[in-house]
């Protein structure tokens, strides 16, 4: 957007409050006034580099001026610019929305059950593992766990699939795997570690590609376009000071006030045009729908892969079930 000083719109905002002021023998603005006078001589006196934060006392007594209602010749912002401003803040929110909840993908214990107390011991091996070792000779299976004993061995997930396959194990070996619901949880719990694995997969996927992507254009481009408005909201107030200091002046003072105001209106018109780019460049940033993209990619993966698995499963178990009630009913009519 190129913006000329002439686009800059002025509104002489009316005393709010000036009745109320005489009534009581108050005035706000003059008030405020005197008080930074007063702190900005003071400290010219006793540091004369100090003078130098004339312009920002300047800024401080025209942001107090506008909150007390009392602030003259206010600089509008354009239209557009402001229509920038809520949609940059709306896709802010969005992305502040959504970290604080898919943040639970950074870890993978979020659904695992906090009652369900177990050792490390008791996660240092997978459930295949533990079934493998149960189809092996007493020989065989001593020399495996020998073996396993002299690696090191990673701890499994705390996720609630990884959880209920160890408990669907270690309830199976109580009853044995010539049980036929001790079979059937032997596979169960097989499946059930399979789908826990791609839930891990699928939530190193989101933290990789959607967290930390969401979180860098939130600290990146969005950041950036906040700190311009800042710096347009600085400029503005600037402009509105030097504007009043200008309304104010001695007649031997009217032409440095007049550059003053014409200086400061260059570099809020800067400001503008410099946060106007940076607000479009976020918003037209294409990365954010494409995290979205590779967030539901990574469900669907999912929820794909945990479906067919127990999918297979499921007609497997409905066939032991029904064998086992016919084995039941020919036994009770006997």
């Amino acid at each position: 957007m190129s913006m000329e000083p002439s686009d800059i719109k002025v509104v002489d905002a009316q005393p709010q409050g000036g009745a109320q002021a005489s009534n009581t023998g108050l005035n706000p603005n003059v008030l405020l006034n005197n008080t930074l006078d007063g702190f900005a001589n003071f400290s010219s006196k006793i540091n004369p580099f100090a003078q130098r934060l004339n312009k920002g006392f300047g800024q401080v007594r025209q942001f107090a001026q506008e909150k007390l209602g009392t602030a003259e010749g206010v600089t509008e912002l354009p239209q557009e610019y402001k229509d920038l401003e809520k949609k940059v803040d709306a896709l802010r929110a969005v992305h502040s929305n959504l970290l604080k909840v898919t943040r639970v993908h950074n870890g993978h214990s979020y659904d695992y059950p906090a009652q369900i107390q177990e050792s490390i011991a008791g996660l240092s091996s997978s459930v295949q593992s533990q079934i493998q070792n149960l189809t092996l000779s007493p020989a065989d299976r001593a020399q495996l766990e020998s073996q396993n004993q002299a690696q090191q061995q990673i701890p499994q997930p705390k996720t609630l699939s990884h959880a209920v396959s160890r408990a669907a194990v270690a309830s199976a070996e109580g009853i044995g795997a010539e049980d036929p619901l001790g079979t059937a949880l032997f596979k169960y719990a097989a499946i059930s570690e399979k789908v826990g694995d791609a839930r891990v997969k699928m939530d190193d996927e989101i933290a990789a590609k959607f967290n930390q992507p969401f979180q860098t254009t939130l600290k990146t481009s969005i950041e950036h376009s906040l700190r311009a408005r800042r710096a347009v909201q600085s400029a503005r107030l600037t402009l509105d000071a030097c504007k009043a200091r200008e309304r104010s002046a001695r007649p031997d003072r009217a032409d440095v006030a007049r550059l003053e105001v014409e200086q400061a209106e260059d570099q809020f018109v800067a400001a503008v045009e410099e946060a106007t780019n940076l607000m479009k460049i976020a918003l037209e940033n294409p990365e954010p729908l494409r995290n979205l993209a590779d967030l539901i990619a990574a469900q669907v993966a999912y929820y794909k892969e945990a479906h067919e698995l127990l999918a297979e499963l499921a007609p497997e178990i409905d066939e032991m079930q029904v064998t086992q009630e016919s084995l039941y009913r020919n036994s009770r009519n006997e």
